[in-house]
């Protein structure tokens, strides 16, 4: 009797150590698998995804922004006409949007080296709570305008999808790269 019980436990023994490592197994995929999904693009209000891929998160390239009119934080006027002249970059930040939060700074950083500096950078904020912490960020580094939700005047121009939305807009408005990845539009500018 003594053998089976000495056997019983034994067989537990192994039987917890498997289950140790399939839930270490386990832990790990799902941290690969959540690294993984913060990378994706936040959809904007009402966007879906086309069957089978990730969808745009603005006008791809080759295509051209539509005219635009309205305002930056400093109270200048702004449209289309900042985009003409020489090459931009621009970027759609919306608030609670958590990949955005984590790309903000990679791209203040990528901004301030950019050739033709705050001037030749657009920054789109959509939302209204706490507009002002991510505005402070942004403003030494970019041009930047606040549209209350998504849709407003510069979001359509730029055929906003999903957030965070990263291009680099050609002279007279022409989508060179764009995407919600830095890298996305980085290597455009290595092309050149």
């Amino acid at each position: 009797m003594s053998n089976i019980v000495v056997a019983l436990i034994g067989l537990l023994g192994v039987l917890g150590a498997l289950n140790l490592l399939f839930t270490v197994a386990v832990a790990r995929r799902l941290r690969a698998h959540g690294e993984l999904l913060i990378r994706l693009p936040a959809a904007a209000p009402g966007g879906h995804p086309p069957p089978g891929g990730f969808p745009p998160v603005m006008r791809g390239a080759g295509e051209r922004l539509g005219a635009f009119s309205s305002t930056t934080v400093d109270g200048a006027p702004i449209d289309e006409g900042f985009l003409a002249g020489t090459t931009t970059l621009v970027a759609a930040f919306s608030m609670g949007c958590k990949a955005c939060e984590e790309r903000l700074p990679e791209f203040i950083r990528f901004a301030e080296d950019f050739p033709g500096g705050r001037q030749r950078v657009l920054a789109l904020v959509v939302g209204s709570d706490g507009v002002a912490d991510k505005v402070a960020l942004l403003e030494p580094v970019a041009t930047t305008v606040v549209e209350a939700a998504h849709g407003g005047p510069v979001c359509m121009s730029l055929g906003v999808t999903a957030y965070p939305a990263l291009g680099i807009i050609e002279p007279g408005g022409v989508v060179r790269a764009s995407g919600s990845l830095l890298q996305d539009v980085a290597v455009a500018l290595e092309k050149v």
